[in-house]
């Protein structure tokens, strides 16, 4: 009985990893700070330890493909892509102003502070820079640090949203897959062994 019990465990691990694509086990991360304090940069690393875990998942990918916006599988402000062509793209890697499959995700972090922002992080599209709030960064959990990571950096790869608080804007490439990345992290979160503390 034992035996039967090890096969299908071995077979469900194995049945797990074949459901993702080699890019999404290979995916890396090449994130360049500047003589950050330890703990930012700690936390930052230990934002990316868990971002490794959940772009290779197959609940990832799942979320991903199975996304609705107006009861179908689509994300609002697309860019005329599928699900399927969206999830492909991320593992690519290919951001606008580096356009190569590196199949790793390249952004440069610089921080600010404004307190009477309610801006958690922004971009634009003629620089790899993402800049982050202070205010947020220090208050942020590792979850909410990975959304606001993936969000940011999904700019780089040409998706937008609508710039007003509008009710469809969290269905958009950048808000909805950083939620996403959010609720997967909260559960990586715990599991994860982490650095420094």
């Amino acid at each position: 009985m034992r035996r039967i019990a090890y096969f299908f465990m071995v077979l469900m691990v194995f049945e797990s990893r074949a459901s993702v694509p080699e890019t999404a086990r290979t995916f890396d991360f090449n994130i360049i700070t500047n003589s950050l304090p330890r703990l930012k940069a700690e936390k930052i690393l230990n934002s990316i330890i868990i971002l490794k875990k959940i772009f290779s998942s197959p609940e990832f990918k799942d979320r991903i493909l199975n996304h609705e916006y107006l009861s179908e599988k689509k994300f609002y402000f697309n860019k005329g892509l599928s699900n399927g062509e969206i999830y492909k793209k991320i593992l690519s890697g290919v951001e606008e102003l580096y356009p190569w499959k590196n199949n790793t995700m390249d952004v440069e972090i610089e921080f600010y502070t404004d307190l009477e922002s309610n801006v958690i992080g922004y971009t634009r599209p003629d620089t790899m820079k993402i800049w982050m709030n202070n205010k947020y960064f220090n208050k942020h959990t590792l979850a909410e640090l990975a959304s606001n990571l993936t969000h940011e950096w999904l700019h780089k790869l040409g998706f937008d949203h609508e710039k007003e608080r509008t009710d469809d804007r969290k269905y958009s490439v950048p808000y909805a897959i950083g939620y996403i990345v959010r609720d997967l992290a909260r559960e990586h979160e715990e599991q994860t062994e982490v650095v420094g503390n």
